[in-house]
């Protein structure tokens, strides 16, 4: 069970910086009307996007990219395509997704902002990360890496990209080592979600190599910046993680606690799917009463 757990391991891994902050290098200035409009309708998709609202949230991206398009608006189009592929990429539209990023490497091209492109290559890369196609993902890492130059908001999404990459060659000495610095860029960045999944990594690769302090400290740390956002899905994977590692080093008893505690999250969350699978994780640990959750009496 332990296995399987690690296998789907950061399987979805966001790069999670604001996308102001990609729009930040620019100064700010007194904006037409039409450059008004299609920012109302950018703040209206995040905010529909966030909500799990995809489909309203990519016909708002698509009447903004419009109006930005009329005024050549290079810095708005570049953020509101990365935007769209995260939308299309949500309803399972990959090829839209990848046709959104390749138009801002394609010409006709206009000034994009640097760190934009190297987010939209980080995006570029992850999605075929999540695709198996290893190879693509790495000349995208690596074309992200031009436009960065190790000083943008995504340079710690890269390296985290990188780890991945090296973890799924069985190169964990070098995985780690790109998982750390990704932990270390991403911390002087405040970028706390994508930090967290940098730690998350760290103590799935740690853990792998048997170094189980080193894990334990991973996990902790990514739990206790996941409770501060406030990220159901993400203190669950944590708890789940640790308990894996705890089950490795035969406490047992501190490995139940954490599914339990996993088990009363994913039932406050709603999830059966995710209640299942904790059960079936505590029922192989060992065979005990079993465990109540809030609302199950």
């Amino acid at each position: 069970m332990v296995l399987q757990m690690l296998n789907r391991s950061n399987s979805g891994l966001l790069i999670s910086f604001c996308l102001m902050l990609v729009a930040c290098g620019s100064a700010p200035e007194k904006q037409n009307f039409r450059t008004e409009q299609a920012n109302k309708l950018s703040a209206r998709a995040d905010i529909a996007f966030l909500q799990g609202e995809y489909e309203s949230a990519k016909n708002d991206y698509l009447q903004a990219l419009r109006i930005s398009q009329s005024v050549e608006n290079a810095a708005e189009i570049a953020i509101i395509r990365f935007n769209l592929a995260r939308a299309f990429h949500e309803l399972a539209q990959p090829e839209q997704a990848h046709l959104q990023l390749d138009a801002l490497f394609s010409e006709p091209a206009l000034p994009y902002p640097p760190a934009t492109l190297a987010a939209a290559a980080a995006l570029k890369s992850q999605y075929y990360l999540e695709g198996k196609e290893l190879s693509l993902a790495l000349s995208w890492i690596e074309k992200g890496e031009g436009y960065c130059q190790n000083k943008c908001p995504v340079a710690g999404s890269l390296l985290l990209l990188r780890a991945q990459l090296a973890q799924r060659d069985n190169r964990l000495d070098e995985a780690l080592k790109f998982a750390d610095g990704a932990a270390a860029a991403l911390k002087s960045d405040m970028q706390q979600m994508e930090l967290a999944n940098a730690y998350r990594l760290s103590g799935e690769i740690s853990m792998a190599k048997s170094d189980f302090t080193k894990a334990i400290h991973s996990f902790q740390q990514a739990h206790a910046i996941d409770r501060k956002l406030g990220i159901p899905g993400k203190i669950r994977l944590d708890l789940m993680r640790l308990g894996a590692v705890y089950e490795r080093t035969g406490e047992a008893a501190t490995a139940l606690n954490c599914y339990a505690r996993a088990l009363t999250v994913s039932d406050a969350m709603g999830s059966k799917q995710g209640v299942d699978e904790v059960r079936a994780v505590m029922k192989g640990l060992q065979k005990l009463p079993e465990v109540k959750t809030p609302g199950s009496q």
